[in-house]
């Protein structure tokens, strides 16, 4: 396998997730540019990967304008910029891998589908948990076809606490008309792949869902309280959601909460009160969690396939215990298991005895890292992909990538909307 070269565009939290492979497996991937707008964290990349001055750019049209220097592009800017910023880069003939969601916007789903089979290029959408091994082990059982036919898929997502308020209330995801995305598609469009890749083939036909802000909103305002936590919140000590015991005393989700500092990398942002005075003052995270932005914080969803199988997903954001849940039900058998216990469980009817014999399968592959091990393997087959290497069963093509958003998209719409959607009406 050759190796392969790439331009890490946007070089947040995710972006430096997925450059880490190039020091991982030097002999397979490279990272020969960067593109950022944040110069700290440019810089931070250029010290990395020993960047050339010349392959470094503060713009995406600066990169643009440049003639071709290496064969891929890891896009891992904000989400309403994916397709924007993936276009020209087809034009130049890079192999793209794309950071989700793509976009919640069906006409736009279909150019960049388009832009990508015109230019011959590979186009992989970070979908990582089809890389976990718990997904995988699961995917290759359904293969088998030994536990027939599908049924019924139940997954649930259980935002924890911490991330919810981190990511979704306080953060930068926080609302869908600053980042492009409602709280389905930002957080669970791995979800719904998912489904649709365990699926194996059955088109989704028909999707309902419910939802609604009802617990971190400004009517469950407690009696006292302020606007930001550390200034004129009375009740800041006996509220679960403070952001002094969140940031100052556990320092949860550094990485989320200090990535915005001027002229710092968020790791050099350490001493108790710089980070005391910036959650007082400027930082979002200092705001109080029952008065921020517009994301919903639970979320149902029902679909149906055009061969009478059906699937639900629940998000529960704001969980006391966050995690993946996934129940299969297929016509000779069923799965049953906890992402982060590395273990499911296969039952199957025992008709001599009227009841059921079960066995756990254990997940003995590496699965540090986030996403349950997930985001390095997927590199690991972009690389591979970008080489010219066969696509694995994990890969996501934007082919397959447009059946989860489309499920997505039409399961927001029938939450505003209070109806059921049918797939082809977004086509």
């Amino acid at each position: 396998m050759k190796k392969v070269t790439a331009v890490v565009m946007g070089f947040g939290d995710r972006g430096q997730i997925y450059a880490e492979y190039a020091r991982r497996a030097p002999e397979k991937f490279e990272i020969a540019g960067c593109v950022e707008p944040n110069p700290v964290r440019l810089e931070k990349a250029k010290k990395l990967y020993n960047l050339k001055d010349e392959n470094c750019f503060l713009r995406p049209e600066d990169f643009y304008a440049r003639e071709k220097f290496c064969d891929a592009v890891i896009n891992a800017t904000m989400d309403g910029l994916h397709v924007k910023t993936s276009l020209p880069l087809f034009k130049a003939g890079y192999d793209v891998l794309l950071e989700k969601p793509i976009t919640s916007n069906p006409r736009e789903l279909r150019e960049l589908q388009r832009a990508a089979r015109d230019s011959g290029r590979v186009l992989m959408i970070c979908h990582v948990l089809r890389y976990a091994p718990f997904y995988l082990k699961i995917k290759r059982l359904l293969l088998s076809g030994e536990l027939g036919k599908l049924e019924h898929i139940y997954c649930s997502e259980n935002v924890g606490i911490a991330h919810m308020l981190s990511s979704y209330i306080r953060g930068k995801w926080g609302s869908e008309a600053e980042c492009g995305s409602g709280m389905l598609m930002a957080k669970c469009c791995h979800d719904l792949d998912l489904i649709v890749w365990l699926a194996g083939g059955e088109e989704a036909e028909e999707v309902f869902s419910f939802g609604a802000r009802s617990v971190f909103c400004e009517r469950n305002k407690p009696e006292g309280a302020g606007t930001r936590c550390l200034t004129d919140c009375k009740i800041e000590k006996d509220c679960p959601y403070s952001a002094r015991k969140l940031y100052l005393d556990n320092n949860e989700f550094p990485f989320l909460v200090w990535a915005d500092v001027p002229n710092k990398d968020w790791t050099q942002v350490n001493d108790y009160d710089e980070r005391k005075k910036l959650l007082e003052t400027v930082n979002p995270h200092g705001k109080c969690a029952y008065a921020c932005r517009d994301l919903v914080d639970h979320q149902s969803v029902l679909v149906h396939f055009k061969s009478g199988a059906t699937a639900t997903l629940d998000m529960t954001g704001g969980a006391s215990r966050a995690g993946r849940r996934i129940h299969i039900v297929c016509s000779q058998g069923e799965i049953e298991g906890f992402l982060e216990e590395n273990e499911f469980t296969v039952r199957r009817y025992d008709a001599m005895k009227a009841s059921y014999s079960q066995e756990s399968v254990r997940i003995t592959e590496d699965v540090s890292g986030a996403h349950s091990g997930g985001d390095l393997r997927l590199v690991a087959d972009f690389a591979a992909r970008a080489a010219g290497e066969t696509a694995s069963v994990s890969c996501t093509s934007i082919d397959d990538s447009i059946a989860g958003h489309l499920l997505v998209i039409g399961a927001e719409i029938s939450r505003k909307e209070g109806r059921a959607v049918r797939l082809k009406e977004l086509l």
